[in-house]
């Protein structure tokens, strides 16, 4: 099959010049996005990749700001916007930008540049079998309309693999145009949603709708842009009679908390391992997790927590205890995936590391495992993978990262160490390590005697001469052509 996220079309792509007006619906509401990307390469953290050009098509909002997809324009070193059928080009900001909820919303440098664009106004939310019109522009900036239809509604993925959200099936047929699919879902010449994923075989995508654009924007109006909510529990469904007998569950409803992260929002309301959740701020759940929605009918509990909310707001929440009922009330936050040990995205960020005598290390991130591809959680080092899948159990204290030992360099002190990468590593001199700014300090104290790494797999423990780390570092910068030895 040919999925794809359909912003991660590579490939710098010429834009022609205008070769007949914009379509009039069109004018003032689009405008092409050009990036320039260079995203930072995890396994060789001191330096970044080859840069390469992405494409899309931008809506511009009243007010004169373009909403865009968040992975169009990450790790970006340069991006810029061009009128439709036009060479007039301005360069642009990222003024906001969510990578979970793949949204962003940029910033002409040249306030006049999109003088006199109305914009497009957000439209209302879409449900299954309604109609809409998917927009690409011509490269003479033409706008080609393609009927479209709502497949499905529901919460699912989003390119980032980690976070749930409320998500549109969408069946279209999309010609192969020079932007990349990042195009605008439109109803009544109103925003509807952003595509983001395509199937050209069997003509079906994903968009992101209308109630997520909107809780993006009302985020970022003040200028302070705070995220998605996040509840910070594991739950189990309740379907099985035995099960629910033996937590004492209510005869309907509700599903089994397996496990609460004390700092996330559920954990600081009180909410504890074994509770049987039966209603998020006034919404009855059933037994599979699900709350009636107005609009979208059964939904899953993560659009009730992630959407409907926003940080700072009051969250309430109806629990069973061994048998008891009783209320809880806190606040919505974003603790329980902010303070981790084992950060899941980061873009836009360079990747922390150290050399010592030609051992590198780095903290581990799922950004480091996704550089192994598409199989990553097959194709990682396995140690590696179990440590971020069950992070909450094996790692639940956010300030003892995971440093690991990612490649050996060959120097005089390493020849017999070359083949060892993947290694997590515990203990130096017989004290736990818990981060690379923990590790740099201590080896720059030891001026004499071994040091000694201790990791979690065979070998077990490495050995070096702390003069001869220190003789050897210099060295080691030029052969590799290092900027740094370290970065933290």
């Amino acid at each position: 099959m040919n999925r794809v996220w359909m912003i991660f079309l590579l490939g710098w792509v010429t834009i022609g010049m205008a070769a007949g007006p914009a379509d009039e619906s069109s004018r003032g509401s689009l405008v092409r996005i050009r990036a320039s990307i260079q995203p930072y390469d995890q396994f060789r953290p001191w330096q970044k990749k080859a840069p390469f050009g992405l494409n899309g098509t931008g809506v511009v909002l009243p007010g004169g700001k373009v909403l865009a997809t968040a992975a169009l324009v990450e790790n970006r070193t340069e991006v810029g916007l061009e009128k439709p059928g036009s060479a007039e080009k301005c360069a642009a900001e990222v003024e906001a930008i969510d990578y979970e909820a793949n949204l962003a919303l940029l910033k002409p440098t040249d306030p006049d540049f999109l003088k006199g664009f109305a914009g497009m106004g957000i439209g209302t939310a879409l449900r299954s079998g309604d109609k809409a019109e998917v927009w690409q522009l011509e490269r003479n900036g033409e706008l080609l309309r393609n009927q479209a239809e709502i497949l499905s509604t529901g919460v699912g993925r989003y390119p980032s693999d980690e976070a749930g959200f409320l998500v549109y099936g969408v069946r279209v047929s999309l010609p192969k145009r020079d932007d990349s699919y990042m195009l605008p879902l439109v109803r009544n010449s109103q925003l509807a949603g952003i595509m983001m994923g395509y199937d050209r075989d069997s003509q079906e995508g994903s968009a992101i709708p209308v109630p997520m654009i909107e809780h993006f924007l009302k985020d970022a109006a003040d200028g302070k842009y705070e995220g998605f909510p996040t509840l910070g529990v594991s739950w189990s469904p309740l379907r099985d009679p035995n099960l629910r007998e033996e937590v004492l569950a209510p005869k309907s409803g509700g599903v089994l908390l397996t496990r609460v992260n004390p700092r996330g929002t559920a954990g600081r309301a009180g909410l504890m391992e074994g509770d049987v959740l039966l209603s998020v701020d006034g919404f009855k759940l059933d037994e599979d997790g699900n709350y009636r929605d107005a609009l979208y009918g059964p939904t899953a509990v993560g659009n009730l927590i992630r959407t409907r909310p926003t940080v700072g707001s009051p969250a309430k929440f109806h629990i069973s205890r061994q048998g008891r009922e009783m209320d809880l009330a806190g606040v919505y936050d974003r603790k329980a995936r902010e303070e981790v040990a084992i950060p899941t995205l980061q873009y836009d960020v360079p990747p922390k590391y150290v050399v010592v005598g030609g051992l590198v290390f780095q903290e581990l991130t799922g950004t480091y495992l996704q550089e192994w591809g598409e199989k990553w959680s097959e194709r990682a080092p396995q140690r590696l993978v179990q440590l971020f899948t069950f992070q909450n159990e094996k790692r639940p204290d956010p300030e003892k990262k995971v440093v690991f030992l990612s490649q050996v360099l060959p120097s005089p002190i390493t020849l017999g160490y070359l083949q060892l990468s993947g290694l997590v590593l515990e203990k130096l001199n017989g004290r736990e390590v818990h981060s690379l700014q923990e590790l740099a300090e201590r080896v720059d104290r030891a001026d004499s005697g071994d040091l000694v790494f201790e990791f979690t797999d065979d070998p077990g423990k490495l050995v070096l001469d702390a003069a001869e780390v220190r003789a050897v570092q210099e060295k080691i910068g030029k052969d590799y052509n290092l900027p740094a030895l370290r970065r933290l």
